[in-house]
């Protein structure tokens, strides 16, 4: 099995958080490591989104 979660900056092994950003009419998916704040942009992108005002939800 093929995976993303490691980060190759800092090595750490529990996975990423996400984070999203306009570009040129377009939402990009980035990943962030949580360790070490390092960014990576895989290029993702999707222009679902509308807006980045988000409703409370479920806490947890």
């Amino acid at each position: 099995m093929e995976e993303l979660r490691v980060c190759p900056n800092c090595a750490y092994e529990r996975g990423f958080h996400i984070f999203f950003k306009k570009n040129k009419g377009k939402i990009k998916i980035c990943l962030i490591c949580p360790n070490c704040g390092q960014s990576h942009d895989l290029g993702w992108t999707t222009s679902t989104i509308k807006s980045f005002k988000a409703e409370k939800g479920i806490s947890y």
